[in-house]
């Protein structure tokens, strides 16, 4: 069982507080080898096994050879992650990075999925259509479905469906049926008396609950001491959540959720590390076939290669937006996988391979430049054949320390006029993020009054902000909201003290991502202006501020809702911050950050 070991449901709790670490921590650099991927930030190393399950280490971690980056996931590196969660409480992570949602899932063959902002399949490492789900590119994901759930479903509902497993060993059908851990599983057997090594349809219904009742409890045992863990006296490679006395794993031990995350990172090494170093001459002999194939390939499909070649380029005059370009060209040609216009490069599948071409050349010259590439290869191949072999190292990756930046740098912000950092949300991910994580009781909450605004924060430190502080944040946190975007000029904004915000709903209702409770008397600011200053001052640099906060120096255009673009509004602030501030090296993308969404009025405005 040691070598098996995987994170399970009861693991996953417990481990729980280092997942969470990952909130509000910018994703460096990603990795793979087989099927692990490995992950750096700032302070932690985090390991993703379909296998065996996640990781998070605060060291580094050694890799097998012929670890490299993962380019399919490259979009997500320099990303945040905003919120990490389980799915349907399973075998499943979901951790999401601005408009993605990278899925982890070690449940069945075990899976690494990542979502669009509309919930579509962008990549799956192992694309699958199964009986009740596919994990195709371009599909919408649907997680795994939950058999049975020990803590709420009916025990008699259970019993059938363990009982459904047939000859299949009891043991294995009551962890499917009720979704309990097998390890927990075995010791309600042991604990029981029962013999483990029964078949389902050898279990009657009244044994069945007994075991239930009893598996139940040790998992609720393994939760109570949540630190903690198991081994056996004198061992520590094999370690259980609960005490394992069918294991004679009873010897307590701190710190469960690091050294488990360290055994997993051992065991899915392991399971990547090839039995031989594979020699470079097999990837070579696999690269040259690969271009040999291409080159036929374009020959043979040459005349409608050129055909669709021709079709992108047309298109590409048009000005397209490149979903709009990428989506008409496939509607037309079926064999188009994808289109990258920024390298003007795309992937064809012809007969049963995908090619890349250049969109600026014709299928002959892309056919050319692949069988330069086979002349290349085969030049490398006769050298490696002739030189000695060689061992390629192991990789080792740790945690990324860069300059430390403020953690309230990932959201919007601004200090008031009496010293008060205020911070809001950019989205649904980050608004549950910095209520559950940074807010504190004695904080203040604020809300514009109207769906679709950032949560908003005054931290207070312990003092008491005046009047004008609490109006400063209330009108930052009207001019994000969607009264902006509608054309509305003033909105009302309510706040409330940090200890009236609870993400814990009504009996009997659900709260969305991003979604909060505000219990009590709520007080208003009536009438906002939505007024928004930006521009640039030598302490603050970039910076956007309410209007009523009135800097005393640097020079800033007042920003209101109107009818100009806001493309046209960001370039017309970059063009002031060049001409009347002296400021230089800001690009139109590091304004479009600080605005709101909507059309936007310019006046300039000069502090008092």
């Amino acid at each position: 069982m040691e070598l098996d070991r995987r994170v399970s449901v009861l693991d996953l709790y417990k481990v729980w507080p280092l997942l969470r670490r990952l909130e509000g921590e910018r994703l460096e650099r990603i990795y793979s080898c087989g099927e692990v991927v490995a992950a750096t930030t700032r302070s932690a190393v985090f390991i993703f096994s379909p296998r065996r399950g996640p990781a998070v280490l605060r060291e580094g971690a050694e890799l097998p050879p012929g670890t490299q980056r993962l380019k399919q996931l490259s979009q997500l590196e320099g990303k945040r992650v905003t919120s990490v969660e389980q799915v349907n409480g399973d075998r499943v992570l979901s951790l999401q990075l601005g408009s993605f949602e990278l899925v982890l899932e070690w449940v069945r063959d075990g899976n690494v999925v990542l979502l669009d902002s509309s919930g579509r399949i962008a990549y799956a490492m192992k694309h699958q259509k199964m009986r009740d789900r596919s994990l195709v590119r371009g599909e919408h994901y649907k997680p795994p479905p939950k058999p049975g759930d020990a803590f709420s479903d009916p025990p008699s509902q259970l019993f059938s469906l363990f009982r459904s497993s047939g000859r299949r060993s009891a043991v294995t059908a009551m962890s499917l049926a009720a979704s309990l851990p097998a390890e927990v599983v075995y010791e309600a057997f042991y604990r029981r008396g029962v013999d483990p090594g029964l078949r389902a349809d050898s279990v009657d219904e009244s044994t069945f609950r007994s075991l239930l009742s009893e598996a139940r409890d040790i998992f609720l045992e393994g939760l109570a001491d949540y630190t903690g863990g198991y081994w056996r006296p004198g061992g520590g490679a094999e370690i259980y959540a609960f005490p394992a006395r069918h294991r004679s794993a009873v010897e307590r031990f701190e710190g469960f959720a690091e050294k488990l995350s360290e055994l997993i990172v051992k065991l899915a090494v392991s399971d990547a590390a090839p039995s031989e170093a594979a020699p470079p001459v097999d990837e070579v002999e696999e690269a040259l076939r690969e271009a040999e194939e291409a080159a036929r390939l374009l020959q043979e499909h040459a005349w409608r290669v050129d055909q669709v070649l021709e079709r992108y380029r047309e298109l590409r005059s048009e000005k397209l937006a490149w979903a709009a370009l990428e989506e008409k060209l496939r509607a037309e040609f079926p064999e188009v996988v994808s289109v990258d216009p920024s390298k003007n490069t795309l992937t064809l599948r012809l007969g049963e391979a995908e090619v890349s071409v250049l969109a600026a050349e014709s299928a002959a010259a892309n056919a050319g430049r692949y069988f330069e590439r086979v002349k290349a290869l085969r030049r490398r191949l006769e050298e490696l054949k002739s030189a000695a072999p060689r061992v390629r190292p192991s990789v080792v990756i740790s945690p990324k320390p860069k300059r430390r930046e403020a953690w309230y740098s990932q959201f919007r912000f601004f200090w008031t006029s009496g010293g008060f950092l205020v911070v809001a949300g950019r989205t649904a991910g980050q608004n549950e993020l910095l209520v559950r994580r940074y807010m504190d009781p004695s904080d203040i909450f604020l809300h514009a009054d109207i769906h679709g605004a950032p949560a908003t924060v005054i931290k207070t430190g312990g003092r008491q902000p005046s009047e004008q502080d609490i109006s400063e944040a209330a009108q930052f946190a009207a001019c994000y909201s969607s009264a902006w975007k509608a054309g509305m000029y003033t909105v009302d904004v309510f706040w409330v003290p940090g200890a009236q915000v609870s993400k814990s709903p009504p009996s009997g209702e659900y709260l969305g991502k991003g979604s909060f409770m505000v219990y009590g008397k709520r007080n208003y600011v009536k009438g906002i202006k939505l007024e928004l200053l930006v521009g640039y001052s030598s302490s603050l640099g970039l910076v956007a501020l309410p209007a009523i906060a009135a800097p005393r120096e640097g020079c800033f255009l007042k920003l209101a809702p109107g009818r100009l673009s806001r493309d046209l509004a960001a370039r017309k602030v970059v063009e002031f911050l060049r001409r009347e501030c002296g400021a230089r090296g800001f690009r139109d993308e590091d304004v479009l950050r600080l605005l709101p969404e909507g059309g936007f009025h310019v006046e300039r405005w000069r502090p008092l």
